[in-house]
Parts: structure tokens; sequence; C-alpha cells
């Protein structure tokens, strides 16, 4: 076989490999009312499964309900409900969690959507570690969830990747040895374009992507810059002493 044919070869396979991956771009674009040129912001795919991210979930927010006709917010839970939550996840009296209740308030409506995001050391784990942002990722999963039901997503999103992965302890080798995708690589630049991280993290993100990430890597860098940045834009949000 010739160099050219080898070369037209490989470059049918790889056609064929990204058609399936880019029809089920365009079939979830159209079910979820998302612009086709958005889908990579919207969407992340891990292991070739569909994850709705939080800006994907605030276009649906803004689309199902009209701006300024409802509101998101984390509270803590009572605690009767921590302490079911606490039961329903089979945890022992030493194990710590975190929990917050996501509530989604929509005008005329006389109840809030409700759910729970929750952290403990065994589905916060990797560059995001339960000892550094537990209260930030539970809140982020308990809004995430409350707005998945205000919009009747089916999708899970990119923030409650890590309880999945762990929950179900089916990521392999091969998952830890395949190269991220496109979807991860160009969400993680679009996160290091943020005001709110520094010159040398910004450099720091560039190397990384630049020496090559597999899946798990990149699932892990997303989350722990997206902690890095609640963190930050809570903290840019306190009131200033007088």
């Amino acid at each position: 076989m010739s160099q050219r044919d080898m070369k037209a070869n490989n470059s049918s396979l790889t056609a064929s490999e990204v058609q399936p991956v880019d029809h089920i771009k365009k079939q979830i674009a159209e079910s979820e009312g998302f612009p086709i040129e958005k889908i990579d912001e919207f969407v992340v795919f891990i292991q070739n499964d569909p994850y709705i991210t939080s800006a994907g979930l605030q276009y649906k927010m803004l689309q199902t309900y009209k701006a300024g006709k409802f509101a998101v917010q984390a509270v803590m839970p009572s605690k009767e409900e921590y302490a079911l939550l606490r039961q329903m996840m089979g945890l022992k009296d030493e194990e710590p969690l975190v929990v917050m209740r996501g509530e989604v308030w929509v005008e005329g409506l006389a109840r809030p959507f409700v759910d729970y995001g929750t952290t403990t050391p065994k589905n916060l784990k990797g560059f995001v570690r339960f000892s550094d942002y537990p209260l930030e990722m539970a809140t982020r999963r308990a809004t995430n969830r409350a707005m998945r039901l205000a919009t009747a997503t089916g999708m899970c999103s990119v923030d409650e990747l890590q309880v999945a992965t762990d929950a179900a302890s089916d990521v392999g080798e091969e998952y830890n040895s395949s190269s991220a995708t496109q979807s991860q690589i160009d969400l993680i630049k679009n996160l290091g374009r943020s005001p709110r991280l520094t010159e040398r993290e910004r450099e720091r993100l560039k190397t990384q992507i630049e020496g090559g990430l597999d899946k798990r890597q990149a699932s892990e860098l997303i989350q722990k810059i997206k902690a890095r940045l609640d963190a930050r834009r809570k903290a840019d949000a306190q009131p200033i002493a007088a």
C-alpha cells in the first residue's frame, strides 16, 4: 500500500470516528434547544457520554423562564434532611459529609424545585480534594441538580461526574489512558480565559494541554478550575468592611 493510500485510509477512519460524535452533538443541540455553534461550551463528552455544563444549564434556564422571573440559590439543609441523606448514603458516623440544598424559585410557582449536592472524601477526589473545596462543590452540585429539575434536563451535569465514576467503580485503564476529548480541551481553554485566573495559572494550563492529558486528568482539571473560580467569585462578592 502506498503512502498516499495509507494517508487516505487514515483520513477516512478519522472521519468515520468523528461523524457519530458530531451527529450526537447535532441531536443534543436540537433536543435541548442549544445553538450548534455553542454545543462544545454547553455539553462535554466523557467516555462518549454527554454531560451538560453549568453554562448549558444557565442557558436552558434563560430559554425556559424569562430573565428576572427566577432565582437560583443554595441553602443549608435542615437537620432532618442532613440525617436522612447520611442514612441514604450509608455513611458511618465518623465519615464526613457536606450537604447543600439547591433551590430554583420561579415566579408564579408556590414551591421551588429542590435537589441536593453532596461531597465526601470518596466522591471528591483527584485535583479537587474534599479538604480543599467541599462547600463550593456541594453548592455547585446542588444548584446544578435543581436547575436540571427546573428545565427537565435528563443529562447529568459535568460537576456530578466524579460522583458517577467513583460510585460505579467501572473506570478502568482504558479510560485513564485515552486522550482527552476535544470538548474537554475546549472547555479547559474557555475556563482558562477567565480574568479571575492569574497569568501564571493560564501559562500552566497551556503547558498542561500541550503536554497531553488523558480523559480522567482533563475531567479532574476541569473540576479544579471550576472550584477555584467559584471560590474567587464568592470572595469578590463579599462586602468590603468599612
